[in-house]
C-alpha cells in the first residue's frame, strides 16, 4: 500500500511539473505587470483566432506571415501613470525572455524604435515578441506577442507593421 501511494504521489508531482512548465516563459512579463499602474493588457486565444494571414505590405509580392496563431498577447505602458520610466519599463520586461532560448532580430537597418525577439529556427517560429519603443520619455511602450507555429518571410516589414501601431 506505501509502494502504491508513493508510486501515484511521484506521477502526480511529475504530471503537475509537466503541465506547468508547458506554459511560455515570456507569459511571466505579462504576468508581474497585470494589474500594475500604467498597464493596459488584453489578448485574443485561439477561440477568437482560426489562422493569420497578416499582409505586409502594399503590392502583388508583399511577404506574409503565414500560419496557426494560438494567441496575440498586447501590452502597453504608460511611464506617466507608472512607476517607471518608459526605459526602465521596457528593459525590465525584455528581462523576462530567456536569452538562452528567445534571440534578438538583428536586421539590415539601425532601429532604435523597436525590437523583435523570437523563439524558433530561422523562418519557422512559436513565438514573436515586439518591443515597440518611444523616444518621448512620457511616451507609451508597447509590448506584442504571437504564439503559434508560423513563419515569417519578413521581419522587418512586420517590424514596421508593428510600430504603426
Amino acid at each position: 500500500m506505501k509502494t502504491l501511494t508513493t508510486t501515484i504521489f511521484v506521477f502526480t508531482f511529475l504530471l503537475v511539473t509537466t503541465l506547468s512548465s508547458a506554459q511560455s516563459k515570456s507569459y511571466k512579463m505579462y504576468d508581474v505587470f497585470s494589474n500594475k499602474d500604467g498597464i493596459t493588457n488584453f489578448s485574443f486565444s485561439k477561440n477568437m483566432i482560426d489562422a493569420i494571414d497578416l499582409n505586409l505590405g502594399e503590392n502583388d509580392n508583399d511577404k506574409q506571415v503565414t500560419g496557426d496563431l494560438h494567441e496575440i498577447r498586447f501590452m502597453s505602458y504608460n511611464p506617466e501613470k507608472g512607476t517607471f520610466s518608459g526605459a526602465e519599463f521596457m528593459d525590465k520586461v525584455i528581462s523576462y525572455l530567456p536569452k538562452s532560448t528567445y534571440k534578438k532580430y538583428e536586421g539590415d537597418e539601425d532601429d532604435n524604435d523597436a525590437e523583435i525577439w523570437l523563439l524558433g529556427g530561422k523562418k519557422k517560429f512559436s513565438e514573436c515578441h515586439l518591443f515597440i519603443k518611444n523616444h518621448d520619455g512620457n511616451g507609451n511602450r508597447m509590448v506584442v506577442s504571437f504564439y503559434g507555429d508560423f513563419t515569417v518571410n519578413d521581419l522587418s516589414r512586420l517590424k514596421k507593421t508593428g510600430k504603426s501601431f
